[in-house]
């Protein structure tokens, strides 16, 4: 962005121009160090840039001397359509249609040169015209800028296909006049338009100044796609519009997305500038000074490009160049979108995919909420995504959750809501749990408002998670902000697939759960059974030492004869309950099988703490059972082995049970074991 506004760049182009054609790129580079320039010759190529008019007059200078040549702003002038590199400007020109309107209109593209002196069309009409040029009291008048405006105007009827103008240049500023006073003097038949002398060569020169354009937008076109990001493309629009049209600055409002909130960009823009524009989201309004083209796709309006300039100085050939410019703008968007949608798709079909991958290793609950929330996360490009599940009282519990601060994921791990406190969420969701409900701030719901607020969220999404005959959960996904609540209404319909895909797994934790249960849990006592005590056992004999007791009932097989067996299965689940009660925080109690149990200590190192155990496993029975109506004194015989760490499980087994044993016999010798028949 250039401060200061005097020469244009399109100038400083033609006189490097000429400078190349002259004396080659050694003479461009002399000239630009005779100026005092401290940039590279390349940087001034760009015709939207502005200088400084003192810049403007000691480039002149430096040229003069660079190519040796002291009449070298006339000649410039004279060549400019030649050496130009503004093609915008030069097609403008072809389109207006001849010398006279050209003539008439000189004053608005002098501004397009400089905004140091003013230029009055006096009168113009057919093959003559009076033209002054003024330049402004704080600006200082000086030669090559009076011969280069001499040349510009000689040059004009070239561009029609017609010879040189002649000049007499009557008064000049530069000797004390007033202005410069230019009166000039073109050949021009009748009907020129249906033969030119020099058509070929104005031809060329419009023919080449399509081809440059053409390239240009070529290479426009080609990273606008190659951009692949619609702030880039945007961006590139506004930078790039001088390519369509000559003007000072531009800006670009555009709405990529009907969900987003307008975008904003500009080039040649000063901050203060920018703001007055684009203050409180207004639309800039037609002026004098602009130019405005709609951006306009045959599915939908994108916004707005505006072309800025000095007063009112646009030629009425350059509004069709900007529309040309900006329908090209609205094709490039729509092939934008198209793209961004299909790689959105495709986004979605891989995390969808990935959370079906990542939902086949999930074993619990808890892993498949978590799974689930990172993938809703992602796929619905929320800021923040949690995932409920129904507790044994009814409760929704948050079992996993994303996108909060840690500071606050201990009191989001004890979240619970129940039924009477957020009557809608359950309803909704007991009641149509596929069907995905959005919240914000005019939520009757006193829960979900205060829900909201603690999370940090102005949109909340929910749908159940459920199958036709079961309802898990519910999955949670906020939002933040206005961009937030556009991509809320444009991704939760994704929901519902996400929550199907966590129901169907959830159903097969219960599964694999009943399973485990069945394999690995005795249903009797609702203690692990023999395989799964095995397994426990192997493991922590390698981890350390500890203790193993093992217990048997006396007399066991009198209870089944005497009061049958559901009796006796029913003293089996009352042993049961009495072991779990007298054990340590930590210790392992199993049912082998029959009348067998078993208390892993791990740990337990002394042989004092093994009796101990055993004594109050023994005094445990101590108060009678009541079994099918009948009062029994239970008898236990109860012993064990400590055991080091690295033994092996089946010898550990072994000792304990031969320990229990030697219990037994010795308590058979002693006494005689009777229990009452039954009935």
């Amino acid at each position: 962005m250039d401060s200061v506004r005097e020469t244009s760049g399109i100038t400083v182009g033609a006189i490097l121009g000429y400078v190349r054609t002259a004396g080659g790129p050694e003479a461009v580079s002399r000239t630009l160090a005779l100026a005092g320039a401290t940039e590279s010759p390349e940087a001034y190529e760009d015709t939207r840039r502005w200088y400084t008019w003192d810049f403007k007059l000691r480039l002149f200078e430096a040229a003069s001397i660079a190519v040796d040549d002291p009449g070298i702003a006339r000649k410039i002038g004279i060549t400019f359509l030649q050496n130009s590199v503004n093609t915008a400007m030069i097609l403008a020109m072809s389109l207006i249609g001849g010398p006279v309107p050209f003539y008439r209109v000189a004053p608005k593209v002098c501004t397009r040169f400089s905004s140091c002196a003013a230029m009055t069309a006096v009168r113009v009409r057919r093959g003559a015209a009076t033209i002054t040029y003024q330049v402004f009291p704080q600006y200082t008048p000086n030669r090559h800028d009076c011969e280069y405006t001499l040349g510009l105007l000689m040059q004009v009827p070239c561009g029609f296909g017609l010879p040189l103008a002649t000049i007499t240049h009557t008064e000049c500023q530069v000797d004390g006049a007033p202005a410069c006073v230019y009166e000039v003097r073109w050949h021009q038949p009748r009907r020129f338009w249906l033969k030119r002398r020099g058509g070929d060569d104005a031809a060329s020169t419009f023919q080449g100044a399509m081809a440059d354009q053409f390239t240009q937008l070529q290479h426009t076109v080609a990273e606008l796609v190659s951009s692949r990001s619609t702030d880039r493309v945007l961006a590139l629009v506004a930078e790039r519009a001088g390519f369509a049209v000559s003007a000072h600055s531009f800006l670009l409002v555009a709405q990529p997305s009907p969900d987003q909130p307008p975008q904003v960009y500009g080039f040649g823009l000063t901050p203060a500038e920018f703001d007055q524009l684009t203050g409180d989201g207004r639309e800039v309004q037609p002026g004098p000074d602009r130019l405005i083209a709609e951006i306009v796709s045959p599915t939908r309006r994108y916004g707005y490009l505006v072309a800025f300039t000095f007063e009112d100085t646009f030629l009425e050939t350059e509004q069709p160049l900007l529309d040309a410019y900006a329908n090209l703008t609205a094709v490039t968007l729509d092939a934008l979108t198209a793209f961004e949608a299909a790689e959105e798709r495709q986004r979605t079909a891989e995390n969808l995919l990935g959370l079906a991958r990542s939902l086949t290793h999930a074993r619990t609950p808890a892993d498949v909420a978590r799974v689930t929330a990172e993938a809703a996360h992602s796929v619905l490009h929320a800021d923040k995504a949690a995932m409920l599940l129904l507790d044994e009282a009814g409760g929704l519990h948050m079992v996993a959750h994303v996108g909060w601060p840690a500071e606050v994921h201990q009191r989001l791990d004890k979240l619970v809501l129940e039924a009477e406190q957020s009557p809608l969420i359950f309803e909704a969701r007991r009641a149509n749990p596929d069907t995905t409900r959005v919240y914000d701030s005019t939520s009757d719901d006193p829960m979900i408002q205060q829900v909201m607020r603690q999370a940090g969220m102005d949109v909340m999404a929910a749908v159940g998670i459920a199958l036709p005959d079961r309802l898990y959960g519910v999955l949670v996904a906020g939002f933040t902000g206005e961009q937030g609540a556009a991509r809320a209404r444009q991704f939760v319909d994704r929901m519902p697939g996400i929550a199907d895909q966590a129901a169907n797994v959830l159903r097969t934790c219960e599964l694999l759960d009943e399973t485990w249960q069945l394999a690995h849990v005795d249903p009797l006592t609702c203690l692990p059974n023999r395989r799964a005590f095995m397994a426990q056992l192997s493991e922590a004999v390698l981890k350390r030492p500890g203790a193993l007791l093992f217990i048997d009932l006396d007399g066991f097989k009198g209870i089944n004869d005497s009061l049958g067996h559901s009796a006796g299965d029913e003293l089996l689940a009352v042993v049961a309950a009495r072991l779990r009660g007298r054990n340590r925080p930590g210790d392992l109690v199993a049912r082998l099988g029959g009348d067998e149990f078993v208390v892993l200590a791990r740990g337990m190192e002394d042989q004092v703490q093994l009796h101990k155990l055993a004594e109050r496993i023994r005094e445990a029975f101590d108060e009678p059972v009541t079994i099918a109506g009948t009062s029994l004194q239970v008898r236990l015989s109860v012993d064990g082995t400590l055991y080091t760490a690295g033994e092996r499980s089946e010898d550990v087994l072994n000792r304990a049970d031969s320990a229990m044993y030697r219990v037994k016999r010795s308590r058979q010798l002693l006494t005689a074991e009777v229990y009452p028949k039954a009935g």
